[in-house]
């Protein structure tokens, strides 16, 4: 199990306290190697290294992402400006030091309430496309807020679509389709006067061909921003259950955006998303050669994930400590996905990431 690494200045002419690692799991460094000048300092930090987890629970990002939830829970149903732009920076911050560990414990465990539930993922997922995109620092606080509030016109609104098991009466489906403006307005009158992070939020349920709402915008009328956010919530929708239907896969959702949606979202934000998570994203369950269920921890460097963490053994037994497995040999290599069952044992899902 591997959990990213810092280097600090100060090991330069320092002995490694800790072997390091590649994502995938190969060694790169030794304990005990001295960093000679800055130089070598800057070769072995300018790549993500990790390091053996030791599953102490102590500073980990999982309890400071509980209290970030909570606090996001408490700012959206009262909004105002410099609160929610303090929990989405810090939000940001948590991502940037684990990335992996925040996509998948996300979306394993129920942080808050459906709807800010729901934003969470969101802004994590927007996170690692606006990295991708280049955006400046400004341009992605922006948009974990935006990604934050996209929904703030309408909690209730997305807490009772998420538990709805039949047809959506006309009333809510009326609100839904005003709830970007209505947010928008929310907002500006909670203190924002960010002209970007409010024309993401009026502007995340456009679609490319000029079908979405609330204005019917088509193309390069709709924000970078927006329709980032856009690939980013609906990615979300998919891979999360609902009261009518259990969780999606990745592929799943990977195969809507580049089918059937194609027209609808912009094509080559999902061509960047589908490189930076791959098919199995941190947090996917699968099933073993083995037969043992897994966790994907870890994105794949390139291509397929090569690595996992056993979970359960044969007979959904717990196994303590989790294990670490190679995708690549035949004993081990994925036969399916799987989902959490209730008559699983109680996992502890921060030892996963090494925690």
């Amino acid at each position: 199990m591997l959990r990213p690494v810092q280097l600090d200045t100060a090991l330069i002419g320092q002995p490694l306290p800790w072997d390091l690692y590649t994502g995938a799991g190969v060694l790169v460094a030794g304990t005990g190697l001295v960093l000679a000048d800055e130089a070598h300092f800057n070769r072995l930090s300018a790549r993500a290294l990790f390091r053996k987890g030791d599953g102490a629970a102590t500073d980990t990002p999982f309890e400071r992402l509980a209290v970030l939830a909570k606090q996001a829970e408490s700012v959206l149903e009262n909004p105002d400006e410099g609160a929610i732009r303090e929990v989405a920076r810090a939000l940001l911050a948590l991502e940037r030091a684990d990335a992996d560990a925040c996509l998948g414990y996300s979306n394993l465990v129920s942080l808050a309430r459906p709807s800010v539930n729901h934003a969470l993922r969101v802004l994590f997922i927007a996170g690692l496309l606006a990295e991708q995109l280049d955006f400046s620092e400004a341009e992605q606080e922006s948009l974990a807020a935006a990604a934050l509030t996209m929904n703030v016109g309408g909690l209730d609104l997305h807490d009772r679509l998420h538990a709805y098991a039949g047809q959506v009466p006309e009333t809510d489906r009326v609100a839904l389709r005003g709830h970007p403006r209505a947010g928008a307005s929310l907002l500006e009158r909670a203190g924002v006067t960010d002209t970007a992070w409010l024309e993401t939020v009026r502007q995340h349920h456009e679609n490319m061909d000029g079908s979405g709402y609330p204005a019917g915008l088509s193309g390069n009328m709709i924000s970078l921003a927006a329709r980032l956010l856009r690939v980013a919530d609906f990615y979300c929708a998919k891979v999360g259950g609902r009261y009518y239907r259990p969780p999606r896969s990745a592929s799943f959702a990977f195969q809507e955006l580049f089918g059937r949606e194609k027209v609808h979202l912009d094509s080559q934000i999902a061509a960047q998303l589908l490189r930076r998570l791959g098919i199995y994203p941190p947090g996917t369950l699968v099933r073993l050669a083995s037969r043992e269920t897994a966790c994907v921890a870890r994105r794949a460097q390139a291509g397929e994930a090569r690595w996992a963490v056993s979970i359960l053994d044969a007979r959904d037994r717990l196994l303590e400590p989790p294990q670490t497995r190679d995708l690549g040999t035949r004993n081990y290599a994925i036969i399916g996905t799987a989902e959490c069952q209730p008559s699983w044992p109680t996992i502890n899902w921060m030892a996963v990431w090494g925690y």
